[in-house]
């Protein structure tokens, strides 16, 4: 019995012993403890301080923030923790200034409760800080940079029923499930690649993704390889992509461009354009669609939408040479877009004059096609109000065919020849080629495609063989 008692009071004594040890070290540890706090307090600060910062760096960026509302909340928590700590480290230097102060001794229960909730209060910022800084690791992700069909703006086929005819059966012909190689065909400047685009704009949403490269008459397999690379594995992993080759002119073997075709990747539809529907024979296309140019009554309607329906209503003389001028288009868009907008804002006695040039024949001695395109195209180069525009169509023709017009080649090019008004740096030199191409693209001379520009090849063919 005795040594039962004896087991239990040492084992009080132990409990006691320990207990006050701990209150003694709490006494004797209190400087560092509350000094940890202080740190602790700074570095969570500066987390809290970092998340706005990230936070304004990802919106910049266009990226998407993760857990938004666990962000805010962690940031409102934070600001909540920091401003008790604050108070409560206000109240522990009191506290100690009135504990010294004491005559003869000190007041020991004061100093062991502050150190022990100053120990209490680390590990409690501690765990927030570690949860802002896992904030900083994951605060937002990327997103995808905006697909060329995303940004498309869908042309105004109303009353254009001959093209609104083919996109018609150029979608139904991807839609259907057994064909898998359809083309589209017709004449340069008829507006294959646009119909192309209006397709891949209506069917966006039956494919994962959409890639579009135009191979013209000198074809880059490497480049293409390139650009459908990522597409082609993703077709090998069964997801359903559709690929437009743009202006193809001679039958290319799809397996060499390394594009996954045949029954075993029926969920890669193909869309190709060409002038030549003998290409697509040679191919064995399931679907060929012809484009046609226009009737003069869907011409007349594409003009007047370039120029302004009001602008040709309220002008009865002027409305007599505009249908003229229309007709001389040929029923091609590409000339339509490009005479129309040379016009648009021009007086009567400019529309009499450019009538009369367009009337002329162009040289015989050049491509029916690029002969068609001449009078037209040279009309609106030289109805372009800026010297500096003119200078600029002039040079866009000297890149390669298809060919991106590179902005700083540009303004390099411009610089050197001193065609810009003194810029200050190869930036104001950038703008002032941006003006002059805007002008371009807005008088169908340069196609826009994105934030990319180029220059149709039937544009391109008739500068080459023609002066200007």
């Amino acid at each position: 019995m005795a040594d039962a008692i004896n087991a239990v009071v040492r084992e009080v004594v132990d409990l006691l012993f320990s207990a006050a040890k701990r209150e003694i070290d709490y006494v004797r540890n209190r400087a560092k403890n509350v000094e940890t706090l202080k740190s602790e307090t700074q570095k969570l600060k500066n987390t809290r301080k970092m998340i706005p910062v990230l936070i304004k760096a990802a919106k910049e960026k266009g990226e998407a923030l993760v857990n938004d509302v666990e962000v805010k909340n962690w940031m409102n928590k934070a600001d909540e923790e920091i401003s008790k700590v604050e108070l409560f480290l206000e109240e522990e230097a009191n506290a100690k200034k009135t504990c010294f102060n004491l005559q003869p001794c000190v007041n020991l229960c004061t100093l062991s409760h502050y150190s022990k909730m100053a120990k209490n209060k680390t590990a409690s910022l501690l765990g927030l800080r570690n949860a802002g800084e896992s904030h900083e690791k994951c605060l937002s992700i990327p997103i995808p940079t905006p697909r060329w069909v995303d940004l498309y703006h869908p042309k105004n086929l109303d009353g254009i029923d001959s093209h609104k005819l083919a996109l018609r059966d150029t979608i139904q012909a991807i839609k259907d499930e057994s064909n898998q190689i359809v083309g589209i065909y017709g004449s340069g400047g008829v507006g294959k690649t646009t119909l192309a685009k209006e397709v891949a704009a209506e069917v966006n949403n039956l494919f994962v993704d959409i890639v579009f490269i135009t191979v013209s008459q000198t074809v880059n397999v490497k480049e293409i390889k390139e650009n459908v690379e990522v597409a082609a594995k993703r077709i090998i992993n069964g997801e359903k992509i559709l690929i437009i080759l743009d202006d193809i002119w001679e039958p290319p073997v799809l397996s060499d461009l390394g594009i996954p075709c045949g029954k075993d990747h029926m969920n890669c539809k193909i869309l190709l354009t060409s002038r030549k529907i003998n290409v697509y024979e040679a191919m064995n296309v399931d679907k060929k669609i012809p484009v046609n140019i226009l009737i003069p009554t869907e011409a007349w309607i594409l003009f007047k939408r370039v120029v302004g329906d009001e602008k040709i209503a309220n002008q009865d003389r002027l409305e007599k040479i505009a249908n003229d001028v229309s007709k001389e288009c040929g029923g091609l868009p590409l000339l339509i877009e490009a005479v129309g907008n040379a016009l648009k804002s021009k007086p009567i006695d400019r529309w009499e004059a450019a009538l009369k040039q367009l009337q002329k024949n162009a040289p015989v001695d050049i491509d029916p096609e690029i002969r068609q395109a001449f009078t037209k195209l040279k009309l609106s180069y030289d109805l372009l109000g800026s010297e500096v525009a003119k200078w600029c169509f002039l040079m866009c023709s000297l890149f390669k065919e298809d060919g991106i017009i590179d902005m700083l080649r540009l303004a390099e090019y411009g610089v050197a020849l001193q065609k810009f008004n003194d810029p200050d740096s190869i930036n104001d030199a950038e703008e002032s080629a941006q003006t002059a191409v805007d002008i371009l693209t807005s008088s169908s001379l340069l196609l826009s495609e994105g934030d990319k520009v180029k220059m149709h090849d039937v544009v391109l063919k008739a500068k080459r063989r023609i002066s200007f």
